[in-house]
């Protein structure tokens, strides 16, 4: 072979080879590059996140209309049939959740109806008589907070009611339509609760109002002036009581 012929078959043999190491060294750096793994960032990166679903938004729980007067007088005759009155003209209604429970509660002024006395104050009713005034307040130190019940003293006596006296009948109300659930039936007859500028009030707000050591309450209370006193009606949990 001849000199030339020699010199030109070495030089593009030094080629070839030259180009077969870069393509083999450019296929090892493809293996060894690893393949991005969603949620593992890499050193020096930059990473997209991940588009994060919008919350969907909760249907707000629509506000209770106002009490008619034809659903006020269901209630009342539902529960005490035809023992009390109610009088559209001279009643007064608050609502609220008074026992705190999530349903709402209704509370009426009424009046016995004629003939009804022994019935409205027999111990058999299927409604609970008593007199807020006469409900000693919870004490705090008799409270378990373990089982969220505490003793309380029962009232020194059952009320009566007389012919003359206007009455607070509170209904309490059952899941979510409350008061006007026709299975809502536990109600309390409150003698000496009906007074004037009544209102429904949260307890926190009651709370703060009152400026003094306030008894624990446990849903709205009833804002009102019974006499010459200024205070609300609160649950006990298990039955009304007067704060003033």
């Amino acid at each position: 072979m001849r000199p030339f012929t020699l010199g030109l078959f070495l030089i593009s043999l030094a080629i070839f080879l030259s180009a077969c190491a870069s393509s083999g060294d450019a296929n090892r750096e493809a293996v060894a590059q690893p393949s991005a793994t969603p949620g593992l960032e890499q050193p020096g990166a930059a990473v997209t996140p991940a588009a994060t679903p919008a919350p969907e938004n909760a249907t707000p729980t629509p506000t209770p209309a106002p009490p008619q007067e034809s659903e006020i007088r269901d209630a009342v005759e539902r529960t005490y049939k035809d023992a009390v009155v109610f009088d559209p003209k001279n009643g007064q209604t608050v609502v609220g959740d008074f026992n705190g429970d999530g349903s709402e509660d209704i509370a009426v002024a009424v009046r016995p109806a004629a003939g009804k006395l022994e019935e409205i104050n027999s111990e058999m009713a299927n409604w609970i008589l008593e007199d807020p005034r006469q409900v000693a307040a919870p004490d705090p130190r008799k409270f378990d907070p373990h089982q969220g019940v505490q003793t309380l003293d029962p009232p020194k006596e059952r009320p009566r009611v007389a012919a003359g006296d206007r009455l607070l009948a509170v209904i309490h109300g059952y899941k979510e339509q409350g008061w006007r659930n026709p299975d809502a039936r536990q109600t309390y007859l409150l003698k000496n609760g009906v007074g004037v500028e009544m209102k429904p009030e949260g307890r926190l707000a009651a709370r703060a109002e009152a400026q003094t050591k306030t008894p624990r309450l446990l849903g709205d209370v009833i804002h009102e002036r019974l006499g010459d006193e200024q205070g609300f009606l609160y649950w006990t949990g298990a039955r009304y009581g007067w704060f003033h």
